[in-house]
């Protein structure tokens, strides 16, 4: 997955930190770190505008290069996330890495923006890394090497779509020399009648017999990684959410389900309201990622 990384920037600083954030993989010698600028295509901003982002791109590559990683770098014409998308295509990458904008985290992305688009359509994994802190009504900066990725929360269901996150979730662990915890939320019974009725049972099943993140904690821990497992009852966002608090969690990593990726999740859904209301970067992973690498 670190072999082609993708890094769409917009010329701010605050786009610019997502090189710091994951800067151990600019260190890997078999990572190719591509940067990409996307200028407007429209008529009257065509030349000035493409020069002054070669400039800046050739700038990052040669501030970059030499740290381990191949850096390399793109400036294109045209709409931005169907630029990100066809450049990813292009040039193979194995995933796409951007800096969320705004005060308020994702809000001000997911409807009708970039990294809706983004996130929706690629076929690889994408890792989200907030630009400003959350908290308070003066959100501040995030600043440079403020991700670790110490702790790493994967989210299960027990199907094997959610098993696609494994893979990603398990480079990421080995590299950052992470801990894992394995969470699987229970949903309410539900009795269906006149009128629905949930009925939570008053204690979740035991971590250590609950069949649902047996085989994934397994997999990691053959892998050498350090893992915990975890059940609780609730609903899944707002237990993913609470346990990424209260484990001092630092990234999500959860896959995607359905055909179309996000589309499935994005309006109400889990994943909409963990990608809003975390406070840690999430990496996004889609089941059709993880079928194709099968296939080959």
């Amino acid at each position: 997955m670190f072999e082609r990384i993708l890094v769409p920037l917009d010329g701010s600083s605050r786009a610019e930190l997502i090189l710091s954030q994951v800067g151990r993989l600019l260190r890997r010698k078999d990572s190719k770190i591509l940067l990409l600028r996307v200028v407007s295509s429209q008529k009257g901003s065509g030349k000035q505008e493409r020069e002054a982002a070669e400039k800046y791109i050739d700038d990052l590559i040669r501030r970059y290069s030499g740290r381990g990683a191949r850096v390399g770098g793109r400036v294109v014409a045209g709409s931005t996330a169907e630029s990100i998308l066809t450049v990813c295509d292009r040039e193979k990458a194995t995933m796409i890495a951007m800096t969320t904008h705004g005060r308020a985290g994702l809000s001000r992305w997911l409807l009708g923006s970039v990294a809706e688009k983004v996130v929706r359509a690629s076929s690889v994994p994408v890792l989200l890394v907030r630009s400003f802190l959350p908290g308070g009504e003066e959100a501040q900066p995030s600043t440079a090497e403020t991700v670790p990725f110490r702790k790493i929360l994967v989210p299960t269901d027990g199907s094997s779509a959610s098993e696609a996150v494994v893979d990603p979730a398990k480079e990421f662990a080995e590299l950052f020399d992470s801990e894992i915890l394995v969470l699987h939320a229970e949903y309410p019974y539900i009795i269906a009648g006149p009128e629905v009725v949930a009925l939570p049972a008053p204690i979740a099943t035991p971590s250590k017999d609950d069949d649902r993140t047996a085989g994934m904690a397994e997999a990691f821990r053959g892998a050498g990684i350090r893992v915990t497992r975890q059940t609780e009852r609730g609903d899944s966002a707002s237990v993913i959410l609470d346990q990424s608090k209260a484990a001092g969690v630092d990234l999500i990593a959860m896959a995607t389900h359905g055909r179309s990726g996000l589309s499935r999740w994005v309006l109400g859904s889990v994943a909409e309201q963990v990608l809003r209301h975390g406070s840690v970067p999430v990496l996004l992973v889609p089941v059709r990622a993880s079928k194709r690498k099968g296939k080959k």
